[in-house]
């Protein structure tokens, strides 16, 4: 029987054995150097042209693929890729933006880095010119539409750590005016998780189910999710909500119906409602969980922490993953 291969790991195999050629190589060459036969490995370079991660130059009767690069980036270049991406973008550049985001994922730029400091940075902006009046509607909902597409190229071209175990995360909204803009935070938010082993839920806004059994049915999905389960984590993260009182209330109910404890994030556009006083008001405990002194009285004590971006919300997840003792 012949052996089955992941995308993942053709795609990783491809671009070892490009990356070590300047002149690029043909398709024997590739098989010979992967070890994969050579049907096989016809087929996964035709998807990964289709994917534009690798592209095919003809020297007669023979094709020769190559990985496009532009040169080398490191984190230091974000600010300067964050302009030309968003030129890509403003410009309806798709091809250009692609390659803007595999340049920088194939010099190993963390992912999460491109989606919390290129992406989300060029919605940000697309969503304050709308709001003064210099662009369309028209024009919003296609650069939006296109960053939804640049993170889906990134979950699909960024290695993933390996799966860990009993760790999830839920992602929701709670928005009367549910936008595009907070649709692309949730959703890089959840590939963010993703690509750090993570299983991630994406329920998107939850406000027009809202309702008098919108905690009950939000338990027994969590509850479904950890089935079975040992010892495990669960996040549930919001990334905006219009009325903070309805929000502290759900949060209250599911936690004290749930039969294990879960930990919740605020983040994206939630953090532009909160007062200053109540930012202030966060202090670390020991534990990693962020909470305001004196939890009984801060306006919203079941919130566990308050993320300024996509990263300081993996990097505390991560944190409470790691103080579990299985």
């Amino acid at each position: 029987m012949p052996k089955r291969y992941s995308i993942e790991e053709v795609k990783q195999r491809i671009i070892d054995v490009l990356r070590q050629s300047d002149s690029g190589l043909s398709g024997i060459e590739i098989a010979e150097r992967t070890g994969i036969n050579r049907v096989t490995i016809t087929k996964y370079l035709n998807i990964l042209e289709t994917m534009g991660i690798i592209r095919r130059r003809s020297m007669g009767p023979v094709n020769l693929w190559y990985v496009q690069y532009g040169r080398d980036l490191s984190s230091k270049d974000i600010l300067e890729l964050q302009q030309v991406y968003m030129d890509a973008i403003f410009t309806y550049d798709e091809d250009r933006a692609r390659t803007i985001l595999l340049n920088a994922i194939h010099s190993n730029l963390n992912p999460i880095l491109l989606m919390s400091d290129v992406v989300i940075p060029t919605v940000n902006t697309a969503g304050e010119l709308y709001a003064r009046g210099r662009m369309s509607t028209m024009d919003l909902m296609l650069i939006n539409n296109l960053a939804m597409e640049s993170l889906d190229l990134i979950k699909f071209n960024a290695s993933r750590v390996e799966v860990k175990r009993d760790a999830y995360a839920v992602f929701i909204s709670m928005s009367e005016k549910g936008s595009r803009r907070e649709a692309v935070e949730m959703k890089a938010a959840s590939i963010a998780f993703y690509i750090k082993g993570w299983r991630p839920f994406l329920l998107g806004n939850v406000a027009p189910e809202a309702g008098l059994f919108l905690d009950i049915d939000m338990v027994r999905f969590i509850n479904r999710i950890w089935r079975d389960k040992g010892k495990g984590i669960i996040l549930l993260y919001i990334s905006a909500a219009e009325e903070f009182a309805a929000l502290n209330e759900l949060i209250r109910s599911v936690k004290e119906k749930l039969e294990k404890s879960m930990l919740v994030i605020v983040g994206g556009r939630v953090m532009d409602r909160l007062e200053s006083k109540d930012k202030e008001k966060g202090s670390d405990t020991g534990t990693g969980v962020v909470v305001g002194v004196g939890a009984k009285d801060t306006a919203y004590p079941y919130i566990d922490y308050y993320a300024m971006d996509i990263m300081k919300a993996v990097e505390w997840g991560e944190k409470m993953y790691r103080s579990l003792k299985f």
